[in-house]
């Protein structure tokens, strides 16, 4: 594996010289916004110390209370967020920038139909963001983001049945995935190069599919059954990378041994998922087999009071959970823990860190390594294909590897990322990004009988998303 990297990893480090980041934290951070109340939201920011503690940089006002939902875009350069105050007509979406320092600076606030109970950035200018109609049919608003203007534009509307309340995105960028807790179903919607979007399927679960997380190879799918199926149940879908269709993984759905499963997220390895419960407010982690299938470990940890267990947030070996109320112990706040190779979670710090607000929830991560967005064109064989980068410091030196084998895990010696790419190999030369930290080329595709190519935009001590594209003919 090492030797087909070695044919363009030794340039970029010969080349590579340190640079400031551009538009994004330069430290791992944390971004927290407060759960729904009638008090004047907030979104908390706080850098992430070596050791998993947590510094508090600012508190910000949002535009209105309430707010529901958080996401950061791919890049890192902005925090999305949005309220659901149960106006029956429409609610108030911020976009804040975040800078070096992981300050905030307020973009905009627009308005989108009522009630966005969850968003989530598909690439770094598509947000998608759901609209929940208590009394109709729900649906997912693709919005087109222009930093310069700035301004939020919806482009496209997709069905998502008659109670949507949850996204997840493949980190592939391909497939955006969308729950409706009435009809039991997860919607599928393609995203494609030329930013337009499909809806390709629907699953029907037989449970609620509540806090959709998707493992780091983009190949499997994990939801919380809530109440349903007698308050037990953990879904687990395999994620086709042929056409996003999800099929059940061998012995699903799983039984925790918490009450009410809400939510999935899994460990950046994809050996675990950690699945946060309403009813007991436990977080407990379940061992992900080697066919996909979960088992639980025993290890867990009490948030406390029955629904006072938030959101949970992954940053490479770390995890994240909120304590959203101040009930029984008069504390709320984030606490942060060490993920164990066997699963079990060291708390940091030893207790909660203040957020400095009330009733924090939602949360999103930010790992600074990876902070190159790789942007592919459709790929057919005997034509070019186009590939554009922003993100990178400016001047950056990266390289473009590929595979025809899936996804992978290797980190070359003395390299700080690992790429997330089985067996890669080289895809043209190295490149430079420009003074904005972008750049776009086109390669030649070769006339090869594979059904799937995957890429990635690396550097010594930085990482892109992973593309994955059909290999289609003329």
């Amino acid at each position: 594996m090492v030797s087909n990297l070695s044919r363009f990893l030794a340039p970029i480090a010969a080349a590579f010289a340190a640079a400031s980041a551009f538009g994004q934290s330069i430290e791992p951070a944390v971004f927290i916004v407060t759960y729904p109340n009638a008090a004047q939201g907030k979104l908390s920011s706080m850098t992430v110390n070596p050791d998993g503690t947590l510094n508090l940089v600012g508190v910000y006002d949002t535009s209105d209370t309430g707010p529901q939902a958080i996401s950061l875009s791919p890049g890192g350069r902005y925090v999305a967020l949005a309220h659901g105050t149960a106006n029956g007509i429409s609610e108030r979406l911020d976009i804040f920038r975040v800078n070096a320092d992981a300050t905030m600076t307020f973009v905009l606030t627009t308005q989108v139909p009522d009630s966005p109970l969850d968003l989530v950035w598909i690439n770094d200018h598509l947000l998608a963001v759901a609209q929940t109609d208590l009394g109709g049919s729900n649906s997912v608003g693709i919005y087109d983001f222009q930093a310069g203007a700035p301004s939020l534009t919806e482009i496209a509307r997709h069905d998502a049945g008659r109670f949507c309340s949850n996204l997840a995105m493949h980190p592939h960028g391909r497939y955006l995935f969308a729950n409706d807790s009435t009809n039991n179903a997860i919607y599928t919607i393609e995203i494609f190069p030329d930013d337009s979007s499909a809806p390709v399927g629907t699953l029907f679960t037989g449970y609620y599919p509540l806090g959709m997380g998707i493992t780091h190879d983009g190949g499997r799918l994990y939801a919380g059954g809530g109440i349903s199926g007698g308050g037990h149940i953990v879904l687990g879908y395999a994620i086709s990378a042929l056409d996003g269709s999800l099929s059940g993984l061998p012995g699903a759905p799983y039984t925790s041994d918490g009450s009410s499963p809400k939510l999935a997220v899994t460990s950046i390895d994809n050996k675990y998922a950690f699945v946060g419960h309403g009813t007991d407010a436990t977080l407990r982690t379940m061992r992900i087999n080697a066919d996909g299938s979960l088992t639980s470990t025993g290890y867990s940890f009490d948030v406390g009071l029955q629904g006072t267990l938030g959101k949970v947030a992954v940053l490479d070996h770390l995890l994240f959970v909120t304590d959203n109320s101040t009930a029984i112990d008069g504390k709320s706040g984030v606490y942060s823990f060490t993920i164990q190779s066997d699963g079990s979670l060291v708390m940091n710090g030893g207790d909660l860190f203040n957020t400095g607000s009330t009733s924090p929830n939602s949360i999103a991560a930010w790992d600074p390594r990876q902070r190159i967005v790789l942007a592919v064109s459709d790929v057919i064989m005997g034509q070019q294909a186009g590939f554009r980068v922003t993100g990178a410091p400016p001047n950056a030196v990266f390289g473009l590897a590929y595979t025809l084998r899936g996804p992978g895990r290797v980190q070359p010696n003395g390299w700080g990322v690992w790429i997330d790419l089985a067996y890669p190999m080289q895809a043209g030369p190295t490149r430079r990004a420009d003074a904005s930290g972008s750049a776009t080329f086109t390669l030649d595709v070769p006339v090869r009988s594979v059904p799937l190519v995957w890429f990635q935009a690396v550097r010594p001590d930085v990482k892109s998303n992973v593309v994955v594209r059909p290999l289609m003919l003329q």
